[in-house]
């Protein structure tokens, strides 16, 4: 979803119920259905002020509520730092493409191996062994208590949700490796 800052809000609401409950209800002919929504969620969200302000924190550079904010389980800020040397060969590198002079990007896997990797990853189903259990809650009670004590920088309060976003994340990884076990790194 891009220009996810600017989406109209009752998009905003019904989005939020498809993030937190994984479901999206819908009323036509006076019928109401709830559907499964199991999908993931890839979004852009432009600075308030056109930059990033790296004074700040993500919640004070983009215009998005901490509620939908939480839903996310990772967030990446992509600056656009002016570089002579970069800023020249990333011009030159898109006139080449577009000349037909350089192919964009040489990949070392075809699509079809990434589909079939994709494929066979998706098959596994990773458990927690005892110690990234241990991990994970040491982990969680650390974020914790930074955030009650003030010390962290984070858009949102820390919550179960987001020890759920750890485990998610530790079963993505797992099968990323192709591990039966989620193992602490």
């Amino acid at each position: 979803i891009d220009e996810f800052d600017k989406m109209d809000v009752t998009d905003q609401v019904a989005i939020h119920e498809a993030m937190e409950q994984q479901t999206i209800s819908i009323t036509k002919a006076g019928i109401q259905a709830t559907l499964n929504a199991r999908a993931s969620i890839l979004a852009a969200a432009n600075p308030i002020y056109g930059r990033y302000d790296r004074t700040k924190t993500l919640k004070g550079n983009v215009a998005l509520s901490a509620p939908i904010l939480s839903r996310f389980d990772l967030f990446f800020v992509v600056l656009d730092d002016c570089n002579e040397v970069a800023d020249r060969l990333v011009a030159e590198h898109i006139l080449k493409v577009h000349r037909c002079e350089e192919q964009a990007v040489l990949t070392p896997f075809t699509k079809e191996a990434m589909q079939r990797y994709i494929r066979f990853a998706r098959t596994l189903n990773p458990k927690l062994t005892e110690e990234s259990q241990h991990v994970l809650i040491d982990c969680y009670r650390k974020l914790r208590q930074g955030d009650t004590l003030g010390r962290s920088r984070t858009a949102y309060r820390i919550t179960v949700r987001q020890l759920e976003s750890m485990i998610r994340l530790s079963e993505a990884l797992a099968r990323l490796h192709c591990d039966d076990d989620i193992r602490p790194a």
